[in-house]
């Protein structure tokens, strides 16, 4: 709920108890009778609606409240009704004073839920610039054109997110691939977002194992950020020629390499997240990407979806896509996974940023 229906549902409820607590002390002067005045109990409802209603709706309120007392009050029995009406009249314009003074209070509530609003809308449209920036940041990252089928998605919990991936040009015909994944959710993750491409695109251009590459980063990463600032992190470097591919996996969610007779395995050589512990040492292990087989990145966003059970989505369940899938193209296998995501999630909300990767060789 915004705080636009907020407001006026707050405002509805105060309006319906104002006008229930004014008939239930008409109601029981009627019962009592001329032994006891409940009259001014009238003030209570009179002083709730000064602080939220208009000083018109609660001139009228007063006037109503005047009515019901003489009509329903011990006063309307009295020797001198009119004495009694008078009397009543001079205490409501002496109410009338302290209205005023009320009505600041009402103003100041007010004052705070505007204020509120505008925060609100700033909030909103700095996150839907930021979720440009970062879609055009991405939109850059286009796989090579090359006999390799490469597709590639990310959707952000919150306009924004920390997920992030990458092909880069690394010459001589291969491709850097990278899927990363910053602490945190929404803006601050997504802060960190740039500072890593940038990282990621400066380490990896120099000479030297995936691993070592990583190493690097994680120097630089643990120079410039906090320590609760960090990000898993999936590097490799792919030869195009002869589809070898050597990785390093930096506490991310291991891929899934799926060979053509649907055999499959986890890529988890590597070490901690980049950022986390200074002085952190990478290991890269090398696979070769045979004909017919299909290796998928993806972010924990997939394997820890949640059910309205609690269960979460796993790995098991995303090799059994990959496997039914067989020769589909990537494109259509990365819309699968993530159809088989939401479908298992059953109408519950994702928990985090989903991206995936799908690299397929064909037969």
């Amino acid at each position: 709920m915004d705080l636009d229906s907020l407001g006026r549902k707050i405002i509805n409820v105060e309006s319906l108890l104002v006008l229930l607590t004014i008939a239930s002390i008409a109601t029981a002067d009627a019962i009592v009778g001329p032994q006891l005045s409940l009259g001014p109990l009238y003030l209570i409802p009179l002083s709730y609606s000064a602080l939220s209603h208009k000083l018109s709706t609660t001139l009228a309120l007063i006037v109503l409240c005047v009515v019901l007392r003489q009509l329903f009050g011990p006063l309307g029995n009295s020797a001198d009704p009119w004495l009694s009406f008078l009397r009543d009249v001079a205490i409501a314009g002496v109410f009338a004073v302290i209205v005023v003074f009320l009505r600041k209070l009402g103003r100041e509530r007010r004052q705070i839920f505007e204020l509120a609003r505008r925060q609100r809308d700033e909030l909103a449209s700095e996150v839907e610039m930021a979720a440009a920036v970062q879609r055009r940041l991405i939109s850059l990252n286009e796989p090579p054109v090359s006999e390799f089928d490469i597709a590639a998605k990310t959707e952000p919990l919150l306009g924004v997110g920390g997920d992030y991936y990458d092909f880069i040009d690394l010459g001589d015909r291969r491709c850097g691939i990278v899927i990363a994944d910053i602490s945190g959710k929404g803006m601050p993750a997504a802060l960190l977002m740039p500072a890593l491409r940038f990282g990621i695109r400066s380490v990896v251009a120099g000479q030297g194992l995936p691993a070592e590459r990583v190493e690097r980063l994680n120097e630089e990463f643990c120079r410039t950020t906090e320590t609760r600032q960090y990000g898993t992190l999936f590097y490799a470097r792919l030869e195009l020629d002869s589809g070898r591919l050597t990785y390093v996996n930096a506490g991310h969610f291991p891929p899934l390499l799926v060979d053509a007779d649907g055999r499959w395995r986890t890529l988890d050589a590597g070490g901690p997240p980049v950022g986390l512990l200074d002085g952190s040492r990478y290991e890269s292990e090398e696979v070769t990407l045979a004909p017919g087989s299909t290796l998928l990145l993806y972010t924990d966003g997939v394997s820890e979806a949640l059910n309205p059970d609690e269960e979460e989505f796993g790995v098991e369940r995303l090799a059994e896509v990959l496997v039914a899938r067989g020769e589909t193209s990537a494109n259509d296998l990365v819309a699968a996974v993530l159809e088989r995501v939401h479908d298992f999630q059953g109408g519950r909300a994702a928990n985090d940023d989903v991206t995936v990767i799908a690299v397929r060789r064909p037969s």
